[in-house]
């Protein structure tokens, strides 16, 4: 080792050095040669997020930044996040913050145990010590559960969606405007004297297109109705208008369910405009008539779904707004799906059971029988939706 000083007068020095360097041994980990990385191999830190989806800091930093940490610090790194503008979660947020002693400075909010990170600056300026002091075992900063979290209730929410999404999309296929209309395309292909071959194509792309159309307007609908719930305002607002409107169509279907009983069908409150009707009929005359059996098939789908919308929007719209009040959840996209699969999967039935013989007679005549328990079912659908709407 050489030894340099600045001061005047005083000659160069050598002295020498004696010493091991030992290696770590049976995985041990505290050495003072091993890295952050070394010493936080496999551990696992939880992290609860509060955050805006519409905040673009805070998507950076739950989409680069944590998996920058993770790789950089060895760690796995689950992060909890929660939508701040969500009425129930803003209370829980601040029920933390009163469990705590501390006030409300900035968002983002960071939770990591009991360490609490305010603001994009505080979060990027502190969160790496914090990990680093977790990986080498100070106790303090070891991340938890959170006893109570403040998603739980979208998350049940989520749960319980499924089969009134599944039972919504249904009996939308079947309820009088979407089924009285088929049945009048089906009519009118045979009037046209299109085979069965040919009326199981169009039927086919006809349903394709009806997807499609719906799936894309309810996709809209969706992005929009989310964009208005990030402000708390709105968004309790959609909940209230949302469990009204749920209370007010059930109380409609059975009242629909009642008239139906008693033999008087064309009195339904909830029913297709006499407007809307013809144009359908005019439409489809129109189009059964097509040399272009694909693009008229497919035209023919798209303009009924638009006109039928003014009927089958009455199930479809409030299923899309109770979708919003999932939150987050990507399932919400997926149960989207699921309901637009089910609403077609009556159509698709319809036309196969024409395909291989079945008398459209016989179909006109089961609906009939069938109307009355359709609206009964919708009736108890909206109002589980209006229960589970004022639970989440």
């Amino acid at each position: 080792m050489i030894i340099l000083t600045t001061q005047p007068g005083v000659p160069k020095a050598l002295f020498l050095v004696r010493g091991e360097v030992l290696e770590a041994r049976d995985g041990k980990k505290g050495g003072a040669g091993e890295s952050p990385a070394a010493l936080a191999a496999g551990r696992v830190v939880q992290l609860q997020y509060y955050y805006s989806p519409g905040c673009k800091s805070c998507l950076r930093f739950l989409n680069h930044s944590i998996p920058e940490l993770e790789k950089k610090l060895n760690l796995k790194i689950e992060v909890t996040r929660f939508d701040i503008l969500k009425p129930k979660v803003y209370e829980d947020f601040h029920a933390r913050l009163a469990n705590l002693g501390v006030e409300e400075k900035a968002f983002p909010a960071l939770f990591m145990g009991g360490v609490l990170l305010q603001g994009d600056r505080e979060i990027a300026a502190k969160l790496e010590g914090k990990l680093l002091a977790f990986a080498q075992g100070n106790g303090q900063d070891q991340p938890g559960v959170a006893a109570t979290e403040p998603g739980h209730r979208e998350q049940i929410g989520a749960e319980l969606a499924v089969l009134p999404i599944l039972l919504a999309g249904l009996l939308d296929g079947v309820n009088p405007c979407a089924f009285t209309t088929l049945i009048f395309l089906i009519s009118s292909l045979a009037l046209a004297g299109r085979s069965r071959r040919e009326t199981l194509y169009i039927g086919v792309f006809f349903t394709a297109a009806v997807f499609l159309t719906y799936y894309l307007i309810g996709l809209g609908l969706f992005q929009g109705l989310r964009a208005a719930s990030f402000f708390p305002i709105i968004a309790l607002i959609i909940k209230w208008a949302l469990i009204g409107a749920l209370l007010l169509l059930s109380g409609l279907s059975l009242y629909d369910y009642f008239i139906v009983r008693s033999g008087k069908s064309s009195e339904v409150a909830l029913q297709l405009p006499r407007f809307f009707k013809l144009k359908i009929h005019e439409t489809i005359r129109k189009r059964v008539h097509t040399t272009a059996l694909i693009g008229g098939s497919l035209m023919l789908g798209v303009l009924v779904s638009i006109f039928e919308l003014a009927c089958t929007g009455q199930v479809y719209f409030p299923v899309i707004a109770y979708l919003v009040r999932l939150g987050n959840d990507p399932r919400a996209y997926l149960y989207l799906l699921l309901y637009n699969s089910s609403f077609i999967v009556p159509l698709l039935l319809v036309f196969l059971l024409i395909y291989f013989g079945i008398n459209s007679g016989v179909i006109v005549s089961f609906f009939q029988r069938s109307i009355k328990l359709v609206k009964l079912g919708l009736s108890f659908l909206f109002l589980t939706l209006a229960v589970i709407t004022f639970l989440i």
